[in-house]
Parts: structure tokens; sequence; C-alpha cells
């Protein structure tokens, strides 16, 4: 794991222009716009994840009382089968926590799984893509973002959630992911 922040160290670098991107803008779109100009993702995208390498740590909000952060280290191995990515987690502190997710890519590009894909971002090898979900958060109804950010040797996703009513968003969880 001592490498681990050397190569977090160096996919922040990695993806800072597209965060500095992100904070001026681009192209966005709602649920409800179907504009040729919103954004799109296709399975090329996701692919350079496919692999059993990768190493990180998830952080997470205590879901007991909301104020707690708590790590863990993870591996992920990540299959493909067409337009659907399998996510493998595995928790070696955790063994009870290995689960696993999908992500699929709807046909026109424009949603991973119900997330309406609302930005992405490119800067050499990296990608940035930002989805919108309603969601249902620790028993609070409101809308959650999630980022991905997609790169040969880095991945992390993000879950940012915004309760209902509110204009304080918070971070719920962060996988963060390394290989060599």
């Amino acid at each position: 794991m001592k490498g681990l922040g050397t190569l977090m160290l160096k996919q922040v670098i990695a993806i800072g222009s597209l965060v500095a991107l992100a904070a001026c803008g681009g192209a966005e779109s709602d649920s409800g716009n179907r504009a040729p100009f919103a954004p799109t993702v296709s399975p090329d995208d996701l692919s350079v994840l496919v692999g059993d390498d990768w190493q990180g740590e998830l952080t997470y909000l205590d879901y007991g009382d909301n104020e707690t952060e708590t790590a863990l280290p993870v591996n992920l191995l990540v299959g493909q089968n067409d337009r659907t990515f399998e996510l493998h987690f595995t928790f070696p502190d955790e063994p009870q926590a290995n689960g696993r997710a999908e992500i699929t890519i709807s046909e026109d590009g424009r949603q991973l799984n119900d997330e309406t894909l609302v930005r992405r971002l490119e800067d050499g090898s990296a990608l940035m893509l930002v989805t919108h979900q309603a969601c249902d958060d620790n028993g609070v109804n409101g809308d959650c973002e999630f980022t991905y950010m997609i790169a040969h040797d880095a991945f992390s996703i993000t879950k940012m959630v915004t309760p209902e009513g509110s204009d304080a968003a918070y971070r719920r969880n962060h996988y963060l992911f390394t290989r060599s």
C-alpha cells in the first residue's frame, strides 16, 4: 500500500486539469434535454478499466452519524460484457463487504445505469464523466451526482448527495483505484 500514495498523487496530477475544466463549465443536459450536443459515452471509453490489477481505497461517510469518514482498502476486478461493465470489489480487511456492481451504458450513450450523463471532459488520456440521478440516501430524498474519473492507471467514483430542500451537498463515498 505504500506505493499507492504515490500512484494516487499521480492520478491527482493527471486529472487536475479536468477538474479545472469542469469548474469553468461544459456541455450539460438534464434528463429532459435530448439536444444533439448532449454528452455521450461509449463502451470504448470504459474498456480501459477491464482487468484485475486495481488496488485502492473506499472512503465513506458513516450512515450512523453522517459525520465520521471511514477508509477501507479495496481491490477491484473489472469485466466487460458488451455495454455492461462488471465491477467486483474485494475488501481484504472486511471480506463480508465483498460485492459486485454493474455499469451499463444506454444504447444512446446518455446514461450509465439510471444516471443521466450531464458532463464529459477529456484531457489527454484521462476522461471525466459526471452523472445525476434522483436518489434516496439513508432515508432522505435528494439528488445524487456521480463523478467517474477514468484513465489507464487510475479510476475513481465519487458520490455526492444533495438532500431535497438543501443547497449543501456532501460526499457519501469515494472509491479511488490505481494500477501500475
